[in-house]
């Protein structure tokens, strides 16, 4: 069930009536919320929920274990391989069972075993890393054993349980039981929700279908349209997945909890260590506090944190899909932040100071040089497999296709829109949010009705599903 569908839309009027005088109730509260999350993830598949209420369960069982239990180590490292090993046999086991397979028939020794389709469940990604950081957090005695209508509420949690933002447990258990709710501005809410809509039912729609068969078949496309296509992805994936988030957040602040920034408008970083502190945000930083920092950080010396800063991205890549294509995706994003690192340690060890004549000029290239890296690596991430990208990557350089087809003013038109939000984004957001505050109520109601028209009207009658529903 997508957010933005009709059903969807019955679906949470009926959780936020039944909620809405429960707020300061809190245990009452909890039972519903717990409830209409498991109900939510229902709607995908019943065996996906029952896998999802074992893993809550086991999960649960291990936490008492390392807070109250003698043998809390023993307790961590088997929650550890469990989470992992969980993941692992949804995500992976398909991708090394091929491997070996492929790998024996070019070493031309007979085998013939039956690979078995595992479908991964809807949100098995996020939910997991949910559980393996408060498993984290709790053995080193961050936060105290939460009971566990509790814990099952902050896995099971319906609006970011398929694709994020990964909250952090102590701020969700503290919204959770507090009795006086996220005071939250309906200014606020309503931009963000016609700001998801926006982008996802009309901005995201739109550019889906010019992305998929280039990305399947590059081969049938001339250079300039795979330049237009590698483009039109970047848009893509930002709209898609900024646009569930600003839903998430939406629908959490109709609930009561606090929106959990995801996305700040990361296609004006100037460096790509910028890029990841605005580009998925709360990824970004579960992969700082629970891989990187255990890793080591740059608490060891210079050649200890590349190899860490490398580690991370390429696990983060790997945690993605089950493929090289995001193997290579993640380990190139590894080299460049290795690389924006060593420029700017290699002058400091030398006490060489960069003197920009242009400032303005220097500003531009680093944009247009952080903004082609990441179009670029968004190819390997993007296309079914590494061979197809490499195929891409040709096509631009030297394409047998002479004919252009993506010619389109509408596809400039949503490209220059796209580039707007994110240059100016956060002005537009509080310019329609001091609008939407204005006393005069008709005036408030005439708009919002008119962009709710407007984003309807422009949209499909087939919504693509979200991008990281397939993570």
């Amino acid at each position: 069930m997508l957010f933005p569908t009709y059903q969807f839309l019955v679906f949470f009027l009926i959780v936020f009536i039944a909620l809405f005088p429960l707020k300061q109730k809190v245990d009452l509260y909890k039972i519903v919320l717990l409830l209409s999350s498991l109900l939510f993830y229902s709607f995908w598949s019943f065996d996906f929920l029952l896998l999802l209420v074992l893993a809550t369960a086991y999960n649960y069982i291990i936490l008492r274990a390392v807070c109250n239990g003698k043998y809390q180590k023993f307790a961590f490292i088997s929650g550890l391989i469990f989470n992992i090993a969980n993941l692992g046999i949804f995500k992976y086991c398909n991708f090394f069972v091929t491997s070996l397979f492929e790998v024996l028939n070019q070493l031309q020794i007979p085998a013939s075993f039956q690979v078995l389709q595992i479908v991964a469940p809807v949100g098995v990604s996020f939910y997991t890393f949910r559980m393996i950081s408060h498993l984290i957090d709790c053995y080193q005695q961050k936060i105290p054993c939460p009971k566990f209508i509790d814990y099952a509420t902050y896995i099971t949690y319906f609006p970011q349980i398929a694709s994020g933002p990964i909250s952090r447990s102590r701020e969700f258990y503290s919204q959770l039981n507090s009795p006086q709710k996220y005071d939250y501005q309906i200014e606020e809410v309503i931009v963000l929700i016609l700001s998801g809509l926006f982008k996802k039912y009309t901005l995201s729609s739109f550019l889906f279908n010019f992305t998929q068969l280039p990305f399947k078949v590059p081969q049938q496309y001339s250079s300039i349209d795979l330049i237009l296509a590698a483009l039109s992805y970047s848009c893509l994936i930002y709209v898609d997945f900024s646009g569930y988030s600003d839903l998430a957040n939406g629908i959490s602040c109709l609930l009561g909890f606090k929106p959990i920034p995801n996305f700040n408008m990361p296609y004006q970083s100037l460096s790509l260590q910028e890029f990841w502190k605005r580009w998925h945000i709360s990824l970004s930083e579960w992969l700082r506090d629970y891989l990187y920092i255990p890793l080591g950080g740059n608490k060891h010396g210079k050649l200890r944190k590349y190899l860490n800063l490398f580690l991370t991205m390429a696990i983060g890549g790997f945690w993605h899909g089950a493929g090289l294509n995001f193997i290579v995706w993640g380990a190139l994003h590894g080299l460049g932040l290795i690389v924006t690192h060593l420029c700017r340690d290699i002058p400091q060890a030398i006490h060489f100071k960069l003197d920009y004549s242009f400032p303005r000029l220097a500003k531009v290239m680093n944009w247009l040089l952080t903004f082609s890296f990441v179009t670029c690596s968004w190819v390997f991430f993007g296309t079914p497999n590494w061979e197809t990208a490499v195929l891409f990557f040709q096509g631009i350089i030297h394409s047998g296709v002479p004919t252009f087809q993506f010619n389109f003013w509408q596809l400039y038109l949503v490209i220059a829109v796209i580039g707007a939000i994110n240059f100016w984004g956060d002005r537009i957001s509080q310019l329609l949010q001091v609008m939407l505050s204005l006393k005069n109520i008709f005036f408030r109601v005439v708009l919002v009705s008119l962009f709710v028209y407007t984003i309807l009207m422009l949209g499909p009658s087939t919504v693509p599903p979200f991008i990281y529903f397939n993570f």
